[in-house]
């Protein structure tokens, strides 16, 4: 569980905070505040699986093509939860 930014307390789940976008805010379990991400960190690290969609339709095989989705699925994930932090909303 994730430290509610309003409580201090945890209250939103891994799950839920890793669909967490800046338009949906998710509500925290223990005190029942909205709480969301910034804007512009969450697009910064939306990038790399951006990126590996477009270079996943030049890829010569399916293979490569469904590699290059898995590592930037990856890479998103790790970014989002290492560098966008939970705000208030």
């Amino acid at each position: 569980m994730y430290i509610c930014p309003h409580c201090n307390k945890p209250g939103i789940s891994a799950l839920r905070r890793a669909f967490l976008g800046p338009a949906i805010p998710a509500t925290c379990s223990a005190c029942g505040g909205k709480v969301g991400v910034p804007m512009y960190k969450s697009m910064l690290a939306t990038a790399p699986f951006i990126i590996a969609i477009v270079a996943a339709q030049f890829a010569p095989t399916p293979t490569l093509s469904l590699s290059a989705w898995a590592i930037g699925a990856v890479v998103m994930f790790v970014l989002h939860f290492k560098f966008v932090p939970l705000i208030k909303r």
